[in-house]
């Protein structure tokens, strides 16, 4: 007598967008962006973020052949997890597209708009879109910048007596002169951040993905004197043409690239 024996295999399908993701080590944080506000919301619970990694990676996906800043609608959702790598997994969607760590877009059907309003409610913060996963992608192509996304930058709060000469502004080296007018010491720090003008507003622009950060350390220049500063600019890559400053601690210098 001859026996048979049948082995049903379960099969799983996995897109492979979300390998190396380390829900073990590293909170899910979610992103929504509605045109207006940026809310964001940290999930701690590492098997709530398994399952929702599982939901994600099972989504079927086939890479856009066509795909441009127009397509973008609002609102807008995204994502960041720590990888085993100790690097980043930063995701932004948008209208069925999947924008990707390294700007690759994916068609990707999901119900975004559920997953936020299940999720987006514990530890919620508010932000500017400037903080959004991908940011860059959404906000700067070979056209340019999408002023539609960008953050209208504050105005200056000019420090009284102190002032920002710009010495040299090459590729991504800028060299100013920081002048101390007052009577005692000003203390500042390392921090800047660039802003492009465009139609008569100053836009706050992001950097570009990587591993960027300042040192947390006071600088001073005694009443009555001067010190010369360099600011390094890789983080924020290549410029599109226009009218850029310089911003730290209120003062600035500008510089039109061509």
């Amino acid at each position: 007598m001859l026996m048979f024996s049948v082995v049903f295999w379960a099969r799983t399908t996995s897109n492979g967008l979300m390998d190396g993701a380390s829900p073990s080590t590293s909170a899910l944080t979610l992103y929504s962006y509605n045109g207006e506000k940026m809310y964001y919301s940290y999930i701690f619970d590492s098997g709530t973020t398994q399952n929702i990694l599982d939901e994600l990676d099972a989504v079927k996906t086939t890479k856009a052949k066509t795909w441009s800043l127009d397509d973008i609608t609002l609102p807008i959702y995204g994502f960041h997890i720590v990888a085993t790598d100790g690097s980043g997994i930063f995701v932004a969607w948008s209208n069925n597209y999947w924008i990707s760590q390294d700007g690759t877009v994916y068609i990707f059907y999901f119900n975004f708009e559920k997953l936020v309003a299940d999720y987006l409610t514990m530890n919620v913060g508010e932000s500017s879109f400037s903080g959004f996963p991908r940011v860059r992608f959404l906000t700067q192509d070979e056209n340019g910048w999408n002023t539609a996304l960008l953050t209208p930058a504050k105005k200056l709060d000019i420090p009284d007596g102190i002032t920002m000469t710009l010495d040299s502004w090459n590729n991504d080296v800028v060299t100013v002169t920081i002048a101390n007018n007052r009577d005692m010491v000003w203390t500042y720090g390392v921090a800047y951040e660039l802003q492009v003008l465009l139609d008569g507003v100053w836009y706050e622009i992001s950097v570009t993905p990587g591993h960027w950060g300042f040192t947390s350390v006071a600088l001073t220049i005694p009443g009555g004197a001067e010190r010369e500063e360099t600011y390094y600019l890789h983080m924020y890559g290549k410029l599109p043409a226009g009218t850029y400053r310089l911003v730290s601690h209120g003062i600035s210098v500008e510089n039109t690239i061509p």
